[in-house]
């Protein structure tokens, strides 16, 4: 947890600063060169800033221990920062298009931007791409979606700042100013969409969702390779943080001894974390075999898997 923690802190810190930089120089440059491109492309790295430090603000907090209120802790800020995320790369790429439509609408003022525009994006393109691949390892390696989260919205930067180096050639090449009201206005629909793709992703786990639904097979097989028990039915999974938190009933032999059911609740257990990876915490209940159960209104089982999606 320390180490997650410390590299939590070391990531964010180093996204801080160079999104910081580049933000500057894009901005300034997009306004000295006159490209809405460049200028648009700016913005989106200032909003970069914004997420990183969420970041900052959250890791302290995702780290904190258990307590009576918070009886599982609290890493589920981490979705929650994921969540503001969404909205403050929705509310630049918003800005975005609003812009580049009434630039568009209105093209008689438009002119065509500095050359300085193109070095300043190869520069973007450049220091964007580390930051990505720097930001994406480092989620990997602690299981953040916070991290990642904010590596795909660097990657998208990579592509982003790519279309607006292609526009800017055009620009130039055919003498058509027009052309980069026109990049500004893709790369806000492209922004806005992978804002939406951050917000449905993390209120997943929110709702006490979860993204891989394959863990529930999982689950039921590992039941299976325990001897005694049978049925695994009402599996319920969750996410704290970057770990599952799992509840199941099973079944067993009704004449066994209270011993022996505890038993086979802890191999199944056992069985389970074998199979998937970060548990948090299983709970089993064991019940008779055979025992007839009321109308299950929540849950999964081997009927029901994947259903609905």
């Amino acid at each position: 947890m320390i180490e997650r923690k410390k590299i939590l802190l070391r990531t964010s810190w180093i996204s801080v600063l160079g999104n910081a930089f580049l933000s500057v120089l894009k901005i300034l440059i997009g306004i000295v060169s006159n490209s809405l491109a460049v200028l648009s492309d700016g913005l989106d790295s200032a909003s970069d800033v914004i997420t990183s430090l969420i970041m900052l603000i959250t890791t302290p907090i995702i780290s904190r221990p258990p307590n009576s209120k918070f009886a599982y802790g609290q890493e589920q800020a981490e979705h929650v920062a994921s969540t503001i995320l969404s909205f403050a790369i929705f509310f630049m790429g918003g800005q975005m298009f609003i812009t580049s439509i009434q630039k568009i609408i209105r093209p008689e003022n438009t002119e065509l931007p500095s050359p300085i525009a193109i070095w300043v994006t190869i520069v973007s393109i450049t220091g964007k791409l580390l930051l990505a691949l720097y930001q994406f390892r480092q989620g990997k390696k602690v299981d953040s979606s916070m991290l990642i989260a904010n590596a795909i919205n660097m990657r998208n930067d990579v592509i982003i700042s790519g279309s607006v180096l292609l526009g800017l050639g055009f620009t130039f090449v055919l003498q058509l100013p027009i052309l980069d009201p026109i990049v500004a206005l893709l790369i806000s629909i492209y922004i806005i969409y992978s804002a939406i793709g951050i917000f449905k992703d993390a209120n997943i786990v929110l709702m006490d969702g979860i993204s891989d639904t394959s863990i529930y097979e999982k689950i039921i097989k590992a039941v299976e390779h325990v001897s005694g028990a049978s049925n695994p039915h009402r599996i319920r999974s969750s996410q704290i943080g970057n770990m599952y938190n799992i509840v199941l009933d099973i079944e067993a032999d009704g004449a066994i001894t209270l011993t022996e059911a505890h038993r086979i609740a802890q191999e199944v257990e056992e069985s389970i974390k074998k199979s998937v990876e970060n548990v948090y915490d299983i709970v089993v209940h064991v019940e008779p075999k055979g025992n007839k159960h009321c109308e299950e209104k929540y849950g999964v089982n081997k009927d029901n898997i994947g259903y609905p999606e």
